[in-house]
């Protein structure tokens, strides 16, 4: 699992929560994980926030989504808007969660996903 979101709380948040029962890579840009992007590896899931610095959610998605095809896709937004949601939906993401989120949400979301791939 690979977490792209600058707010460094809500970054750290989701990698305590899914490190327990997964292997984690946490960003706080677009530009950061792609420089990673040799440890990236085989990732199963990225968990993308919408509005980052530099390049955005959406333009992270798009390179991406080109290498990591058999990956899911979740976009995070504390912005929701009709704009978000219907870009969310042509681009091919995987799913759109709103912040605040629950993370049992997320959670579920990602199982969903992950097992719908199996």
């Amino acid at each position: 699992m690979a977490i792209i979101e600058d707010d460094v709380a809500i970054n750290e948040s989701l990698k305590d929560y899914f490190s327990k029962q997964n292997s984690v890579l946490t960003f706080q840009s677009a530009e950061e994980a792609l420089a990673a992007e040799a440890k990236l590896g085989n990732i199963d899931v990225f968990i993308i926030d919408y509005k980052l610095p530099g390049k955005n959610g959406v333009e992270l998605f798009h390179y991406l989504r080109e290498r990591y095809i058999h990956s899911k896709y979740i976009l995070i937004t504390g912005e929701m808007n009709y704009d978000v949601a219907e870009s969310t939906r042509k681009l091919g993401l995987d799913a759109l969660i709103l912040k605040p989120f629950d993370f049992m949400i997320l959670e579920d979301n990602i199982s969903a996903l992950i097992s719908t791939a199996a």
